[in-house]
């Protein structure tokens, strides 16, 4: 036996000391995993970062039609209901930048925004006080060869202000849209369907309007922030246009004649 001429009560020390030496090296490989294993929250794809435009969308009880409450700047904040719906339209003009152009949400007519030129990664977090939320609905207005034009829910968002640390939501699909559009007709027939797939909304050529019904339910503050992306369907470049999941954005056309 190994340990047959030790001293009885030796042999447990022995062991002990081999199982501490075994358990320390246990420790350190399992230290150097850690830095090793990558952290997904470290290295996640999914959220974007560095220069952007912020726009703040305020719920308000009330709004001073002359600006004395809320001061002049018409650059970054605009209101909306506290409670209830809110019309908000957007616009990009090829040779604008990105303003609020109107930032009283809370009366008939709405508030409007208008988008700098290019294409965006899109993210929006719910601030201030926890318990707020809201639904954030996009519809397009586009020509179309039969009826003049057609309006299109182009999908929706909800959002809520829960305890914690607010967090950052990817909203490109308010943005990158699926349409499908009579673009020809022939006696009141359609004879050509034009149909875009996941689409820069502002880049399709038959978008007459864009808007969002902006229905809150007591959100005191959204925080809006634009980065610029490249589309790129390879996601190599490092500011692709990409899906919350992280997966580049893939725009296509397709045209068919009936």
């Amino acid at each position: 036996m190994l340990h047959e001429n030790l001293p009885e009560r030796v042999i447990p020390m022995v062991w002990r000391s081999k199982m501490k030496t075994k358990l320390s090296i246990l420790i350190g490989l399992l230290v150097v995993a850690a830095f090793i294993i990558p952290v997904a929250s470290a290295a996640s794809p999914f959220q974007v970062s560095g220069n952007h435009y912020q726009l703040n969308i305020i719920g308000s009880k009330s709004y001073d039609e002359d600006g004395k409450d809320v001061g002049d700047s018409m650059g970054h904040t605009l209101f909306v209901r506290l409670d209830g719906k809110s019309k908000i339209v957007m616009t990009q003009a090829e040779d604008g930048q990105f303003q609020v152009v109107d930032r009283n949400g809370i009366d008939a007519d709405g508030g409007e925004f208008n988008i700098a030129p290019g294409y965006y990664n899109v993210y929006a977090r719910a601030k201030g006080t926890p318990g707020g939320k809201v639904n954030m609905t996009a519809y397009g207005e586009f020509e179309d060869a039969v009826d003049g034009s057609t309006i299109i829910n182009l999908g929706y968002v909800n959002l809520a202000r829960d305890t914690g640390k607010p967090v950052s939501v990817n909203i490109n699909k308010l943005f990158f849209v699926d349409v499908s559009l009579c673009t020809d007709a022939l006696l009141g027939v359609c004879t050509e369907t034009t149909t875009y797939t996941d689409t820069w909304v502002f880049a399709i050529q038959e978008l007459m309007s864009y808007w969002w019904d902006y229905d809150n339910e007591g959100l005191k503050n959204l925080e809006v922030r634009f980065y610029e992306c490249t589309l790129d369907p390879t996601g190599t470049a490092d500011n692709y246009c990409r899906w919350a999941n992280g997966d580049p954005i893939v725009s296509t056309k397709t045209v068919v004649a009936a």
